[in-house]
């Protein structure tokens, strides 16, 4: 059934039209004809559109919030449809009250609790900590918030506490041993899907145009996206590229070292100058000032600093804590000295992957309701903070590998 957001979405991204224009470009027969119509009314009642001889959208700041959220849903391969339910927005404001929460929290249905907790799961706003009894954490996310606001209701988030979550990752990934052992097939086909996840997160940080969909449509059937320019389409494709290495040379214990670091970047950024190369001027973040990137003449020192506190880790046997330490260390460390002039970040968290990987942890994604805290942690940070980072990795770690161990 279509809906007005449908309606509004169509009369935006065509910027004039005609009621059976809409209907066609929905794909939908001519019985729905009414339905949309009736659609368009509202929408011109509660001051979206305006009617005079086309249909258009008025420019005003509550249709540009709208057209907004609703372009963030299909970037996200979300259900706006669903998320803008008024039954789903009173499930969100009780379910931000708790950093954890059940059915008893909440109190609805048991079949909706469900529906709604696996879409918000499946779009990466919600951790499913336990099965029996079904027990959530929801994420936050500046886009709950945006909704929430937009649709006139109040959101007060937990305060989220740090807790060591290493034994709960031991067992997942027992978990996840066994799985591998028995089914080989699926982890692949998981993995797969989980590299489109991975690449398309870690570049939309970064600003490129591609949405998820686009992103795993190119990834996993070539399909080129019409709208983009070729260079975004690029950067993509060399990540993906870069991706795949890490992959096999963390499959292999492959140390990391300065050269292959320099090989990772040259292949993730082969589609601007100065890919691979060691920066030698100064730059700022240009949205965070008080991020402080280390003087290009530092450079040198710090880098081989760093790979010797690398060695040192890697010389001997470690506990998962302190390989998920030294990950988030290792990020936040190659943040900042920024070797390159661009592609610092996506660089540094495909180095945190290698050390994971390498130690038999298979994280890959980052779910969209952590990038505001990894944001906050690291290039948004004012103020470096490693433990903080390690917590937040580790829940990260904890996630994907529910997620994993749930597909097999």
């Amino acid at each position: 059934m279509v809906s007005k957001y449908d309606v509004f979405y169509v009369i935006a991204t065509k910027g004039e039209t005609k009621a059976k224009d809409i209907a066609a470009e929905l794909n939908k027969p001519d019985s729905e004809y009414k339905a949309i119509f009736n659609h368009i009314i509202k929408l011109d009642d509660e001051g979206y559109i305006e009617r005079d001889g086309a249909i258009k959208v008025i420019h005003n700041k509550q249709s540009e919030t709208l057209f907004k959220l609703i372009s963030f849903c299909i970037s996200n391969g979300m259900n706006y449809n669903l998320m803008f339910k008024k039954e789903m927005l009173t499930f969100i404001q009780k379910a931000a009250k708790n950093e954890f929460f059940t059915i008893n929290n909440i109190r609805i249905h048991p079949q909706t609790f469900k529906l709604y907790t696996s879409a918000l799961a499946k779009y990466g706003l919600l951790l499913i900590i336990s099965r029996k009894p079904l027990k959530c954490k929801l994420l936050r996310h500046h886009f709950l918030a945006n909704i929430m606001e937009f649709f006139k209701m109040k959101i007060r988030f937990y305060k989220p506490q740090l807790r060591e979550l290493t034994k709960e990752i031991e067992k997942e990934l027992k978990i996840y041993k066994k799985n591998m052992k028995i089914r080989p097939l699926t982890f692949n086909e998981n993995e797969n899907n989980g590299k489109a996840g991975f690449v398309y997160t870690s570049l939309s940080l970064e600003g490129n145009p591609l949405t998820l969909p686009e992103t795993q449509k190119l990834i996993s059937k070539d399909i080129i996206p019409k709208k983009h320019k070729l260079t975004d389409i690029q950067e993509v494709m060399n990540y993906k590229k870069a991706l795949d290495i890490m992959i096999s040379e963390a499959n292999h214990s492959t140390k990391l070292s300065i050269s292959l670091i320099l090989s990772y970047h040259k292949t993730t950024m082969s589609h601007v100058s100065g890919a691979g190369e060691i920066r030698k001027q100064n730059v700022v973040i240009k949205l965070n000032p008080a991020f402080k990137t280390c003087d290009w003449q530092e450079i040198p020192a710090k880098f081989n600093k760093l790979m010797k506190e690398y060695d040192e880790f890697e010389s001997k046997k470690r506990s998962l804590k302190e390989i998920i330490s030294f990950a988030a260390f290792f990020h936040n460390e190659f943040q900042r000295i920024h070797p390159f002039i661009d592609g610092n970040s996506r660089t540094s968290r495909l180095l945190m992957l290698h050390i994971l990987r390498s130690h038999n942890i298979p994280m890959m994604e980052l779910p969209l309701g952590y990038f505001d805290l990894y944001l906050d942690l690291t290039k948004r940070s004012r103020k470096r903070d490693d433990e903080a980072l390690k917590y937040l990795l580790e829940e990260i770690i904890l996630m994907d590998l529910k997620s994993i161990n749930r597909a097999f």
